[in-house]
């Protein structure tokens, strides 16, 4: 064992370094400066690497806190007035989805395209999906809701937009 240390010592590999660049050679200086070129661009690309940092703190999403003493009416007045806003966002978003299924249907026509075939097929699809959405609304309701309760609607609302 002490021999495998001997060879592997820094000492000796200090020796050796200077035992090598002392040596009578043509290509000593070229060799030197290949090496030192070699080794340094690699330590430069290295130090110019950006390590693994800590992960970013966790966004906080800060959520409104409602007074206790909130009576029902003020409870009532602030769901409908977030129901009227759903609802608002909801119609404006199907209007940019109607403006583009416009646009489609222009382009399906004007590439020879069957669009009133896929406009049909659309409109069920999309008939289908509030179908569902509805049932699913009413139950939850049904599960949630307790027997006889009355379900508090906005006065201003649509009568097909209340379940």
């Amino acid at each position: 064992m002490k021999a495998f240390f001997s060879n592997v010592s820094p000492r000796r590999a200090v020796m050796d370094l200077w035992r090598v660049l002392g040596a009578p050679s043509e290509f000593r200086l070229i060799g030197f400066v290949l090496a030192t070129m070699a080794t340094g661009s690699i330590f430069w690309v290295m130090v110019g690497q950006e390590g693994r940092a800590l992960p970013p703190p966790p966004k906080v999403i800060y959520f409104n806190s409602w007074r206790a003493d909130r009576s029902d009416k003020e409870i009532i007045a602030g769901n409908i007035a977030a129901a009227r806003q759903a609802r608002e966002e909801a119609a404006e978003e199907e209007r940019r989805a109607a403006d583009i299924r416009h646009m489609y249907k222009v382009v399906g026509a004007a590439t020879g395209l069957d669009t009133d075939a896929m406009d049909k097929k659309g409109k069920a699809e999309r008939d289908a999906e509030q179908r569902a959405q509805a049932a699913h609304a009413k139950a939850l309701l049904d599960r949630y809701l307790t027997k006889g309760a009355k379900v508090i609607t906005d006065p201003a609302a649509a009568p097909s937009a209340t379940p």
